[in-house]
């Protein structure tokens, strides 16, 4: 009598595959932030160098970086969470996810599109703040993708 065949999909994912997944949507969807703001005149950078010259901090400055983080958190949350709890062979999601994945792509084309260049910004100064703002988008999915999974 044979063995029946194991699904070679139905072990769980490994830790380290769930927590990359999570880091590249968190880091992604807050880079799609960031532009997005760029586009609606938040410019971080601009925000920044204004609020270093006058003294002042407003929410206006502080704004767009809780948006980065909170949306890095959450969206690498989700993610983390889905992965750590569906078992893998996902064919009848299928559908759903070439929908979804139609949708995202859609966004991130509108988003891309109406975003501008920030002007009045020195070019150092902009990198370190994109840099900066990069950091803290992976720092903060990587606390979502962790809370998530040891939930």
């Amino acid at each position: 009598m044979q063995s029946p065949k194991r699904d070679p999909f139905s072990a769980p994912l490994p830790p380290a595959l769930i927590y990359a997944a999570a880091l590249t949507c968190g880091v992604l969807a807050a880079l799609a932030l960031e532009i997005y703001l760029t586009g609606a005149g938040f410019d971080p950078a601009n925000l920044w160098e204004n609020s270093l010259s006058s003294g002042t901090r407003d929410l206006r400055t502080a704004g767009p970086w809780w948006g980065i983080a909170a949306l890095a958190f959450i969206v690498s949350g989700i993610t983390a969470a889905a992965l750590s709890r569906f078992p893998p062979p996902w064919h009848r999601y299928r559908l759903l996810r070439w929908v979804a994945a139609g949708v995202i792509l859609l966004l991130l084309e509108d988003i891309t599109h109406s975003a501008g260049g920030s002007e009045g910004v020195a070019a150092g100064v902009n990198l370190a703040v994109r840099l900066t703002a990069l950091c803290l988008a992976a720092l903060m999915a990587l606390l979502g993708a962790y809370v998530a999974v040891r939930r």
